[in-house]
């Protein structure tokens, strides 16, 4: 059977032997996923991340002056890698990922790979991705991966950014992430949001209350969220919110 090497190199190749490589792969990866098999996902682990950024050899041009290394393959190729990989990666590739992090045309399937993974490197990855990269789209992906992460890392970036952000698109979708924490001091930072200048963003973060209200009573402190429910009630949230926040208080949560 041909090894991962070899089939990552006729991923650039024609459609159907591109397919057909990508399955092949695709079938090495979910063997190596099974818990039994800690050894054969590591290989496989490895020889993706090796592929996903692996240069051609140092090379001098006709003056003798030594070339930069090039990228093997194609951003096309690389994000297939990125995603295969994301199945199988461990510590071990976060590396290797963060560095593809820095190609535009690579970086969403880098954070995808990430995001499968809950280990504390990828959420420090995540966080670091985050602060740096550019585009309020990718950053939102990223606040959306780290609003699944119940660690306090994460938490804490997420406050930051739903206090702080320059993105209007990012600093709101942080403020939604808030909602799936159980932490009753994110509502001063949703409350603060529901008062901002955009009708859409105070409509999202109205229902960024009620969610984290539903969130705090499934955690059972049902006292804090029937004092963001009030508060619903007695803001200028709109009207099918306050009935909700209403419904809630009628229901005994």
């Amino acid at each position: 059977m041909p090894s991962i090497k070899e089939l990552v190199g006729q991923l650039g190749g024609d459609q159907e032997a591109a397919f057909r490589a990508y399955k092949a792969i695709e079938d090495i990866v979910t063997r190596a996923s099974a818990p039994e098999n800690d050894k054969e996902r590591a290989a496989a682990a490895a020889d993706l991340a090796a592929e996903l950024n692996a240069k051609t050899e140092p090379e001098k041009d006709d003056k003798g002056k030594e070339k930069p290394p090039r990228l093997i393959h194609s951003a096309r190729v690389r994000s297939k890698i990125a995603r295969l990989l994301g199945y199988v990666a461990a510590d071990k590739e976060v590396p290797a990922l963060v560095e593809a992090l820095d190609d535009l045309d690579v970086r969403e399937m880098a954070r995808f790979a990430l995001d499968r993974s809950i280990s504390p490197k990828t959420t420090e990855a995540l966080i670091n991705a985050l602060e740096d990269q550019v585009g309020p789209d990718f950053r939102t992906g990223v606040v959306n991966a780290l609003a699944k992460r119940g660690c306090a890392r994460s938490l804490a970036a997420l406050k930051k950014t739903a206090e702080s952000d320059e993105d209007r698109p990012v600093r709101i979708a942080a403020v939604e992430a808030l909602a799936n924490f159980a932490d009753p001091s994110n509502d001063a930072l949703i409350a603060k949001a529901a008062k901002a200048d955009c009708p859409k963003c105070r409509v999202r973060a109205n229902k960024a209350r009620m969610r984290l209200a539903e969130t705090l009573c499934k955690a059972g402190d049902k006292s804090a969220a029937r004092k963001i429910y009030k508060a619903i009630c007695a803001s200028d949230a709109c009207p099918p919110q306050k009935k909700a926040a209403e419904m809630a208080l009628k229901g005994g949560n």
